[in-house]
């Protein structure tokens, strides 16, 4: 670095300056929180923008006295937070390139303030010596003058230079106007007034008024516990239920376009009461407009000239999702999605403010994308290609942007993308928590999102011989703030794999047997991974992670290294598991259209297709002979199979709603949940030679992950490991000056 850049206290990149002697990293003006050690590797790489810092190099300056295990672990956990920080991205970076067991390089351009003036700036070249900076070109190399041509060549040349400086005048006029208008156009985020909207828990699904002076939410209130809708005027006074049922749970409400309206879904226990209503927004009787044959539908939206609602449902418990439309005026349905049978379709559809267009989600298993497509039907427009997690969408006032709730950056948090494409930018807004289901009020410049602090752990119970009921409740066994899911016992019972987001995006990791010892085993640094399983000889682990997109199985070493990829293709691959004697891994797989098991040798040979009518997460039984699996994340029942394919037979009824990998095998039987829903809700055990089954664990008001594995049996089938929800904090947070 020169020398004016070492005087020089403030580093401008991006939108972001770095001060070097508070120790803030800004954006725009605002303070974004970093810890220090982010800081000093950001600081580093700064001082040398364009070329690589190797791994070695900032271990010996920034963990001079670490070993080697925590210097690892400490450089990905705080590189992981400062590209939070930044917004930055592991697989499209603009900022920090990650170049693979080597280093790190800065590739932005970088400005500097000499000795604090903040209008002397030079410039750091973030790329190699002598080659253009990003979005210059080369200097031409002019060609020699000869004698002849000198007294012709200075009228172009005065022509030439006056041109170039009209062109350089212009673009400064412009940029200037340009951002002249988009600080006229969106407030300073200073000027941003971010508070509660009522303060009270368990509120979620906000929806504002036509006006914006009211917001419609669902409230586990004082009634009974469960949710029902009610109005708070904004502020002023308390908030007013709406919907009078005693018994069903009422979510999602939405206003109809001249506020005299409101919809909303209902859940309960009978069938005939499922559905969408429409209610006074002063309360008093409802009406039915559509019956909800499955509890799926968790989002509508009224068009903007009243004469529809838009909702997601499918057809059979095994189809997908779908996007309907359902006209007021006569209750006809019309369906203008059309998802492949191998996702679980779309979800979560919202108009744009004049109506013309429908945004909505793909899910394609574990991921989401954000597509637009006419509100009349017709050809669809892909908007994010982030292969990560979506929580929630809602057009801006002026229908030019989507404002949606991501972990593409880590945690969840807000992020708003141009409608018409483009790239995305992070709102500096809806940290401390999971922000999610965002919503745009039409009229008065504000947003309100629910802020959840979510977070799982895995519990452990010790049982008196195989199938017998706990003599002592479950403990907690690996907790962290975030997300700590799907593990399972080596064969050896030595050790725990399970995977975690406890440095902000998933990862597989691996401990003791006692829990202690953590290590993390991958890097991918933001591509959802886990699912994984011992082989028989605890020495690899299978999982399952998507870095390009498509979900594949890949194998790694139980000590560490680089994972192998074992399935390829554009097919869905995932949630797999070891035969018996570790010459197969099974797995499930969308390569006949529909998600089926198939298997695959550790080599990786031609796979073979097991199931014919439907699996997924399958599991082999201890002898070898069958393999178990579910239909799918939502289907009821245990199924078992032979090894090599053949007639299926169903196991046991569980579990209903307990969650996709929430059962494991043992010697003689299986450990399956029935949570939350069922009668007696607990952890149950099937007697392979009885064909009987009886509670081993009560687990009463609580809340399995229904996203990933939830249930490990001990080689000895004497120990559980299962996963729970922790109750989070539930409550909306309301955002003025919004635009």
């Amino acid at each position: 670095m020169s020398d004016v850049a070492r005087e020089s206290r403030i580093l401008r990149f991006g939108a972001f300056e770095l001060d070097l002697r508070s120790g803030e990293l800004r954006k725009g003006g605002i303070k974004i929180k970093l810890q220090d050690r982010p800081f000093q590797i950001l600081s580093v790489l700064l001082e040398q923008p364009g070329e690589v810092v190797t791994r070695e190099e900032l271990q010996k300056r920034l963990w001079p006295a670490d070993t080697f295990v925590d210097f690892e672990h400490g450089l990905n956990t705080a590189i992981t937070k400062l590209r939070q920080a930044l917004a930055d991205e592991a697989d499209n970076p603009r900022f920090i390139e990650t170049l693979p067991r080597r280093g790190y390089r800065f590739v932005a351009p970088v400005m500097l303030a000499g000795n604090g003036d903040s209008t002397s700036q030079s410039r750091l070249a973030a790329v190699p010596q002598g080659a253009p900076a990003p979005g210059e070109s080369a200097p031409a190399v002019p060609a020699p003058i000869q004698s002849d041509q000198r007294t012709h060549t200075k009228p172009r040349v005065h022509f030439v230079f006056w041109l170039a400086a009209l062109a350089v005048a212009s673009a400064v006029i412009g940029f200037f106007l340009l951002e002249h208008f988009r600080a006229t156009s969106r407030p300073r985020w200073s000027e941003v007034k971010i508070v509660p909207l009522n303060g009270l828990p368990r509120e979620s699904y906000a929806a504002f008024s036509p006006d914006g002076s009211h917001v419609a939410f669902a409230w586990g209130g004082p009634l009974n516990g469960r949710m029902h809708i009610y109005v708070s005027q904004i502020g002023a006074g308390s908030p007013m239920l709406v919907t009078n049922s005693s018994s069903d749970v009422e979510i999602a409400p939405v206003w109809s376009p001249d506020g005299q309206y409101i919809a909303f879904v209902r859940y309960s226990d009978q069938v005939q009461r499922r559905g969408i209503y429409i209610i006074s927004a002063l309360g008093g009787s409802e009406r039915k407009v559509y019956s909800t044959p499955y509890p799926n539908t968790e989002s509508i939206d009224w068009s903007p000239d009243g004469k529809y609602l838009s909702f997601a449902e499918r057809k059979s418990p095994s189809d997908p999702s779908c996007v309907f439309l359902l006209a007021l005026d006569d209750l006809h349905m019309r369906q203008i999605t059309f998802p492949p049978a191998a996702i679980l379709g779309d979800w979560d559809p919202v108009f744009s403010p004049d109506g013309k267009s429908v945004a909505f989600l793909r899910d394609n298993l574990d991921t989401q994308e954000i597509y637009i497509m006419p509100a009349e039907g017709g050809p669809l427009r892909q908007l994010t290609n982030d292969r990560r997690i979506i929580l929630g969408i809602s057009w801006n006032a002026s229908g030019d942007e989507i404002i949606f709730s991501s972990n593409r950056g880590g945690p969840y948090s807000l992020w708003r993308i141009p409608a018409a494409g483009g790239a995305a930018e992070r709102l500096p807004i809806g940290g401390g928590g999971w922000a999610q289901r965002p919503t745009v009020a039409r009229h008065g410049n504000r947003l309100a999102y629910t802020n959840v602090q979510y977070s799982s752990a895995i519990w452990r119970v010790d049982l008196p011989a195989e199938g017998a009921p706990a003599k002592e409740p479950g403990r907690k066994f690996i907790t962290s703030t975030e997300l700590e899911e799907g593990p399972q016992f080596s064969p050896d019972a030595k050790r725990i794999v399970f995977q975690s987001t406890r440095t902000g995006t998933y990862e597989i990791w691996r401990c003791d047997s006692d829990g202690s010892n953590a290590l993390q085993l991958t890097h991918f640094g933001g591509a959802l991974t886990g699912t994984p399983r011992w082989s028989p000889d605890s020495r690899q682990i299978s999982f399952d992670s998507r870095p390009e997109g498509h979900s594949q199985v890949y194998v790694i070493n139980a000590e560490g290294g680089e994972p192998r990829q074992l399935t390829t293709g554009t097919a869905e691959h995932g949630v797999s598991s070891w035969s018996t004697d570790g010459n197969w891994i099974y797995y499930a797989a969308t390569e006949s259209g529909t998600w089926e098991v198939w298997k695959i040798s550790p080599q990786g040979d031609a796979p073979v297709q097991i199931t014919r009518h439907g699996g997924w997460a399958p599991l082999a039984s201890h002898d070898g002979k069958f393999i178990y699996y579910v239909k799918g994340r939502d289907l009821e029942g245990i199924w078992k199979v032979p090894v090599d394919g053949g007639e299926e037979t169903k196991v046991v009824d569980g579990p209903p709603s307990g969650g996709w990998g929430y059962y494991g095998v043992a010697d003689n039987g299986l450990y399956y949940g029935n949570v939350p829903k069922h009668a007696n809700p607990g952890i149950y055990y099937y007697d392979f030679k009885t064909g009987a089954s009886r509670k081993v664990l009560p687990l009463d008001n609580t809340q399995p992950s229904n996203g990933a594995p939830g249930m490990a049996v001990s080689p000895d089938g004497r120990s559980l490991l299962y996963v729970l929800v922790e109750h989070p904090p539930v409550y909306i947070i309301l955002v003025e000056n919004f635009r």
